[in-house]
């Protein structure tokens, strides 16, 4: 009877393997995978609410109640990298949830039903701070049961090697950045019906995406990213769904007592949250690379990943500048009027979006007609990081030469966007691609999580630096954080080669992939 159920379940995984292959080599969506396109649709519809969010977010909560929240410009900046911040941390668990527990689809089925309840909490008026703390509870609930459980299941459609991989993140970078083109739709419908209708706008829009989603979701995965990738055995599973709901409990509990008897700040929290988030990425690779479960040829590439962790964070800060301070200056001293047309502050958001997707577009193309003689995966990290520190370098000059509260040219703003989306399109495709395939096994998930700290990290360095800047002083501010930005840049060009082979992507199969 043993040898019989044992020849049935061999049976049933040899079928379970010929439907992944066959899943993966699909290229019904221009040239890929159906599950890919299926991925970002879902992918461009988050955009569009997440980009929107962002848009509008930062007013709504210095705007005065009852239409905002009513929180100084200082404590609106601080929050908006707080919750990056928080939510990185808990995607750690929530990777460690669906590599061990869930599985990368049922934890993404998670995500995708309760996500649009991210933009209804905040649509229910007079909410005010508790609507935030309702959304920021949602999220981060989210993070703790998927983590990065998209980039995961989006690198599972792909076979070992399987060259068309780094095309697959291209493809999801340039049609989020659809997605992403509609800030300025947001932000004006924001101006003519208020906060809490846009904020519920984005909702059904969000809820758009997870319909087509699950609805297509077993069409397009078949059996791909069910089981979790390194299950801890049934009794254990349990008790780590019991110790994450009591750990949340546990924390919310503790952050209502420090906050409600005036012991915890806004702003110092943020610094403590900021502080232990950059260390934690380094505590997380040691780990991994300690751990039994990571093989010897996975150990020895692993540490030349991180590199291009240090660079991308430093990248991120930049861009964090765009969602605060910047974001802030475009909606106080930019001249808004565009031949006659009164542009929402956000409107810079859709410009970048645009050239997001034209600049994405070329890089992708150019990436393929190059094929293996396009530059290296550090090479291309490099490069963008120099790209970002040259935006910050130029917002220099308007901070110099006009005094504050002027009305500058907006194109100050164009021009900054313009050269960070070249960095921004040249590496973040090539870094996450990277990631993905360097991942050990058995950490496939988590690895991204590691991964997408790189953003977190920028945004926990953003706000230490933060604390540096001073109205008056924005000059001086941006040529610190563009010089540091372009020297880590140089700096990983030079090392490049190097890094390149101990990356092992110019060995064998994996080389088309990189």
């Amino acid at each position: 009877m043993e040898a019989v159920a044992t020849a049935v379940l061999d049976e049933k995984e040899r079928e379970r393997q010929e439907q992944i292959k066959k899943l993966q080599n699909e290229t019904c969506f221009i040239g890929h995978p159906f599950g890919v396109g299926v991925m970002n649709f879902k992918f461009m519809m988050g955009q569009i609410t997440g980009y929107g969010m962002t848009a509008i977010f930062i007013y709504y909560l210095y705007a005065a109640a009852p239409e905002g929240v009513g929180l100084t410009k200082v404590q609106a900046s601080q929050i908006i990298t707080l919750d990056a911040a928080l939510a990185s941390i808990f995607s750690i668990v929530g990777s460690f949830m669906a590599d061990r527990v869930f599985g990368n689809r049922r934890a993404y089925r998670f995500c995708t039903i309760t996500g649009p309840f991210f933009y209804f909490s905040l649509a229910i008026p007079r909410l005010g701070i508790v609507g935030v703390v309702l959304y920021c509870c949602i999220g981060y609930l989210n993070s703790m049961v998927a983590g990065s459980s998209m980039y995961s299941l989006l690198g599972k459609l792909y076979a070992q090697g399987d060259k068309r991989r780094d095309g697959a993140f291209s493809i999801q970078y340039v049609l989020s950045n659809i997605g992403a083109m509609f800030p300025v739709v947001i932000g004006s419908i924001a101006l003519v019906v208020g906060y809490q209708k846009t904020f519920f706008i984005l909702g059904i829009v969000g809820a758009l995406g997870s319909a087509v989603y699950l609805a297509l979701e077993k069409r397009a995965f078949g059996p791909i990213g069910m089981e979790p990738d390194d299950p801890l055995p049934p009794e254990q599973k349990k008790k780590a769904v019991t110790c994450l709901v009591l750990g949340v409990l546990a924390f919310g509990s503790l952050l209502f007592l420090l906050f409600n008897n005036n012991i915890l700040t806004i702003s110092s929290f943020s610094n403590i949250v900021s502080v232990v988030t950059l260390c934690l990425p380094a505590i997380y690779f040691v780990y991994m690379l300690r751990s039994k479960k990571t093989s010897n040829s996975e150990r020895k590439r692993l540490p030349y990943l991180i590199p291009m962790f240090i660079t991308g964070a430093f990248s991120m800060m930049v861009w964090y500048q765009s969602a605060t301070i910047l974001a802030i200056y475009a909606e106080t001293s930019v001249d808004l009027n565009f031949f006659g047309f009164q542009a929402p502050p956000s409107v810079f958001m859709t410009i970048q979006a645009i050239m997001a997707i034209v600049i994405g577009i070329i890089c992708t193309g150019l990436w393929s007609k190059l094929g293996r003689r396009q530059p290296s995966t550090p090479w291309k990290a490099g490069f963008g990081t120099m790209c970002y520190g040259l935006g910050a370098l130029i917002m220099v000059i308007p901070f110099q030469i006009y005094a504050p509260g002027v009305k500058v040219s907006p194109f100050w703003m164009i021009a900054f966007y313009f050269v960070m989306i070249i960095g921004e399109a040249v590496s973040y495709p090539a870094g996450t691609s990277a990631a993905s395939q360097l991942a050990p096994a058995a950490f496939s998930t988590q690895m991204m999580t590691i991964w997408g700290f790189s953003v977190t990290a920028g945004a926990n360095l953003a706000n230490l630096v933060s604390n540096f800047y001073h109205e008056g002083s924005e000059g001086v501010y941006f040529l610190g954080i563009g010089l540091s930005t372009a020297l880590a840049g140089l700096i990983l060009l030079f090392f490049e080669k190097r890094l390149a082979k101990g990356m092992g992507l110019n060995e064998g199969p994996a080389a088309e992939a990189a």
